[in-house]
């Protein structure tokens, strides 16, 4: 079997970015550290026959990180705009960092970043929304099974960072329905802090994140965002951008 050659992902690495707990703010000493980014890969992976979706260096779904865990994924810009097109949380996360929180961009990478409001649509709710569904799932069925994070069950009753992440991907959702913007770096981080420090009961818990699903689906209902993003504002977007870079 060919062995697979990436010595061109970092120089064609357009964006770079600290990710995960550190970009929301939400980080605690524990946390490790998640890098994200963007590449556009050479011509033979648009003309030839490479393929080449994503390089991930973490250890998999059974795999537990450590705070001295490094784990990095860089995405194809084909594959990256078209999962932002949709409002899958962690590509539009990456658009809306601080400045200070981009480890590199390049002038594709701008380019992206300064258009990044024409992938915020009323798709976010069904994204941001089924994420945080599937977390409190989680944790109502591990709350039952008494599995998940052992060391937050047994100090809280339950797995505290469950409920933290769904009250940020509802407060995010909620946040770019009613206002047509977004911050990475979550403007209520003490309140995710508090509630991944256990300052609400299981039932409070479950509680609160009912009460944000009603807000989300009132704030789509009265958003002044498109249906979905525009098709071909987006599809010209990345014409631009590859064209310029794949033959370099």
């Amino acid at each position: 079997m060919r062995s697979i050659d990436y010595d061109w992902l970092e120089e064609r690495t357009i964006i770079m970015a600290l990710t995960g707990s550190y970009a929301y703010g939400t980080n605690t000493e524990d946390s490790d550290k998640d890098y994200k980014g963007i590449c556009i890969p050479p011509v033979n992976y648009f003309l030839g026959l490479e393929s080449f979706n994503e390089y991930n260096s973490s250890g998999g779904k059974n795999f537990k990180n450590t705070k001295d865990d490094v784990d990095i994924n860089i995405i194809h810009i084909t594959k990256f705009v078209k999962d932002a097109m949709i409002g899958v949380p962690n590509n539009i996360e990456i658009l809306f960092l601080n400045k200070d929180q981009y480890l590199k961009i390049t002038e594709p990478g701008q380019q992206l970043i300064d258009n990044r409001h024409l992938f915020l649509s009323k798709a976010i709710q069904k994204k941001f929304g089924g994420y945080a569904n599937s977390q409190i799932q989680k944790l109502k069925q591990r709350n039952v099974s008494r599995s998940g994070r052992q060391d937050l069950i047994d100090l809280y009753g339950y797995d505290t960072k469950f409920f933290m992440h769904s009250v940020r991907l509802l407060t995010s959702a909620i946040e770019i329905l009613e206002t047509g913007d977004f911050s990475t770096f979550r403007p209520n981080r003490s309140f995710l802090l508090d509630c991944r420090k256990g300052a609400y009961t299981f039932g409070e818990a479950v509680e609160l994140i009912e009460l944000l699903d009603n807000d989300l689906k009132r704030a789509a209902e009265h958003s002044t965002l498109p249906e979905k993003p525009d098709y071909h504002a987006i599809n010209q977007l990345l014409i631009r951008i590859n064209s310029a870079a794949i033959g370099k």
